[in-house]
């Protein structure tokens, strides 16, 4: 086998000049390469060393726990055109090395008619678009063990799993990757320390003198464990840190006060320059033990300090959860950073038991990415494997199959509703079509796991993700105790609305014709004005209406039911959820016209599991006894609950007040989550005129928070549509 010598390409160098064959390994020899010579630095006033930059330019291929193998031809031609002296070997990697491409590989394996269904947006299904989900590995490992323990640890189990020497193996080189990357940055800060200001060695010593010991040794101080965290959380590609108030604990208890306030802030800092994604506070131990710390108050302390939009923060609460507790979570929303997230151990703990996990799991559970419900460090199952469109199904339902965009076939024939007698037989139809769209969802993701299981291991994330390194799996093959899958929905509450409005108009009062609204849909209601006033005035979901609210709950106690039947390649069963992320507004353009009174251009679609924007009226007491007339436990991912409050509110201690009330009434309604945008409607509609003056203006989009200005505009208007409440 040739092997190559050039540093351009390292990832890709070092998986081609690989001993083996065998893809853990030659992935784990990839990123040891990569890791000995990527370039590395420390920025001015950075108090962690880490953040690899995987996408600096003049690199063509990376690997991520996100992408695994990630090769675009755009970036390999910048690299070629950089480095003219190693172009001939360069060409000659990029053949070799195109072939285990992950999003090739996927979109390989996808039909026209897959690719079709998931361009025009009735769902999609696996990693088509390169994303492979998040995961919330166990970082505390570096910081209690160090590399050394868990080297001890897999000879233990190579001497139990024989036979599967290249799987430990590899396993083992990701770790050596770690401390050559930590002995790089420890020279490093010694270098930078000889020329630096007095003012700023201080910062350069502590850097240098905690790689004298993590992350080979186990920390010894609160900064130790910070740095080792850092350094792993940061080459695994910066996802989800998962519940660091718990196992940073001990670490934090033991510091002084200036050490805690500096590690804080640093690790703060760095969460913001990183993106990074979901961190977890506080929750229930199996015994309803309430597991709130010290740390937990600091860091939503911390994060109104900053006001920063992230890290994506998340708070469990339960039965047992401190008053005091709930009101510094209301202090830091009063900032309007829209954080944290607030999560019910009461609803997601039976939900997650109901899929076969124990209870003292179920109770270790946290967040990832947005908003995906995992279980820390014991799964793969915390991310997105799809999304299916209920608007868009009951578009294709109303036309048979067919859609209203390009008037064509899209989805399956379910029958013509001109002929139906009966609303039940429409129902019965609408069922059937996203029954369909299921099956093409979960088959996708399927196809995508068996990919990715074979070319998209990850040798360093197995080292940290319990029952892989015990029965020599990996990661993304079967390693973890659980495996379950999640599919998100969108368009939820224009579809009820819809369909409470076809059974009204047409079945019970038979005012008008099913003939008669397929036309007018056609038309985006030109020339059918009445109808239009008719349907789109017509009762609405969020505002306890019982007629409404059962047809809401039909169609997502359906929809949860119907994914439990389907099976995951990782070994689990698919679960329901609601998690738009910034989708809405592209859903809501992928659909035509709606009996809700929707026309064809409009960007606004339910943005959770709430109503459409602006059609609660009736106040959020009442939006939320609708939201709670399906049992959530049904729902095994995040299912965002959206609110919007005016900032007025959360400036007196009565609002906030009325707000923990009104929060805690969900809960023990068994509501799973709530998302709180703390905002003026003035100041966003100033926002979209003049931007510049608003830089900083924070909102809470679909499950996670951002700069508004930064939004496409689409997504603007359904921010701005949502119901200001009042209490």
């Amino acid at each position: 086998m040739k092997k190559y010598s050039n540093h351009v390409e390292p990832f890709a160098v070092g998986f081609l000049n690989a001993e083996h064959d065998d893809m853990e390994y030659r992935i784990a020899c990839g990123i040891r390469e990569f890791l000995t010579y990527i370039p590395i630095s420390i920025g001015a006033g950075q108090r962690f060393a880490g953040s690899v930059d995987k996408t600096y330019d003049n690199i063509g291929v990376h690997y991520s726990f996100d992408r695994c193998i990630w090769y675009k031809e755009e970036w390999y031609a910048k690299s070629v055109e950089a480095h003219p002296e190693c172009a001939e070997e360069l060409r000659e990697i990029e053949e070799k090395i195109k072939p285990y491409s992950s999003l090739a590989l996927v979109r390989g394996g996808m039909t026209e008619q897959e690719k079709d269904f998931c361009l025009r947006r009735v769902g999609w299904g696996g990693a088509h678009k390169g994303f492979q989900g998040h995961s919330n590995p166990n970082f505390g490992l570096i910081a209690d063990l160090g590399t050394d323990g868990l080297r001890e640890r897999l000879e233990h189990y190579r001497s139990i799993n024989t036979g599967k020497d290249l799987f430990y193996d590899s396993l083992a080189i990701a770790l050596d990757s770690l401390d050559i990357l930590a002995e790089r940055y420890r020279a490093l800060a010694e270098k930078m320390y000889k020329t630096a200001d007095e003012s700023d060695k201080p910062r350069l010593r502590r850097i240098a003198d905690a790689f004298k010991t993590v992350p080979k040794k186990p920390a010894g101080s609160l900064f130790e464990a910070f740095q080792a965290f850092w350094l792993l959380f940061t080459v695994d590609g910066i996802d989800s840190p998962g519940r660091f108030d718990q196992y940073m604990i001990k670490y934090y208890r033991a510091a002084s006060d200036e050490e805690k306030e500096y590690c804080l802030d640093g690790i703060w800092q760095c969460f913001r320059d990183t993106r990074t994604w979901n961190l977890c506070i506080s929750g229930s131990d199996g015994d309803w033990n309430d597991e709130t710390n010290e740390l937990s108050y600091d860091i939503l302390k911390t994060a109104r300090k900053f006001k920063y939009h992230t890290p994506n923060l998340t708070m469990r609460v339960h039965r047992n959860t401190p008053q005091a507790l709930w009101e510094s979570a209301t202090e830091t929303l009063a900032t309007g950073i829209g954080l944290p997230a607030i999560y019910n151990d009461e609803c997601v703990v039976p939900a997650l038991i109901e899929l076969g996990i124990t209870p003292e799991d179920a109770h270790d559970y946290c967040l990832n990415g947005c908003n995906q419900i995992d279980i820390f460090a014991k799964s793969h199952m915390g991310l997105e494997d799809g999304e299916v469109s209920y608007a868009k199904c009951l578009e294709l339902t109303i036309f048979n199959g067919r859609c209203a965009l390009k008037w064509d076939k899209l989805g399956i024939e379910t029958g013509d509703p001109t002929t139906f007698k009966t609303f039940d037989e429409f129902m019965s139809a609408y069922k059937r079509q996203v029954e369909w769209a299921c099956d093409m969802v979960t088959h996708m993701a399927n196809k995508s796991q068996e990919v990715m299981s074979k070319y998209g291991v990850n040798p360093l994330r197995s080292n940290f993700i319990q029952a892989c390194v015990e029965r020599g799996l990996d990661y993304k093959n079967h390693g973890p105790l659980y495996g379950h899958g999640q599919i998100l929905s969108e368009g939820v509450a224009d579809t009820a609305d819809s369909l409470a409005a076809i059974k009204h108009f047409i079945f019970d009062e038979r005012k008008y014709t099913f003939a008669q609204l397929q036309e007018a849909l056609k038309n985006d209601f030109e020339g059918y004005e009445e109808l239009y006033d008719d349907f789109s005035h017509y009762d609405k979901f969020g505002n306890d209406i019982p007629y409404v609210d059962a047809i809401y709950k039909e169609i997502n106690e359906h929809f949860y039911r119907y994914l439990m039947t389907k099976k995951t390649f990782r070994g689990g069963v698919y679960g329901g959820g609601c998690s738009t992320y910034m989708r809405a507004a592209a859903y809501a353009r992928a659909v035509g016209a709606l009996p809700n009174g929707k026309k064809r251009d409009s960007v606004i679609l339910a943005d959770s599991i709430g109503a459409v924007p602006g059609c609660d009226k009736n106040g959020p007491t009442a939006l939320l006894n609708s939201v709670t007339c399906v049992d959530q436990t049904a729902a095994k991912s995040g299912n965002v609950m959206q609110l919007k409050f005016n900032k007025s509110l959360f400036n007196t201690a009565s609002g906030k007040r009325a707000f923990i009330n009104l929060a805690k009434t969900y809960f023990m309604k068994k509501g799973q989550q709530l998302s709180i945008n703390v905002v003026s409607l003035a100041d966003l509609l100033d926002a979209q005129v003049h931007p510049e003056n608003h830089q900083n203006l924070i909102v809470r989009v679909g499950g996670y928070s951002d700069r508004f200005v930064r939004l496409e505009k689409g997504l603007q208007e359904n921010i701005i549509k949502r119901t200001e409440m009042e209490m």
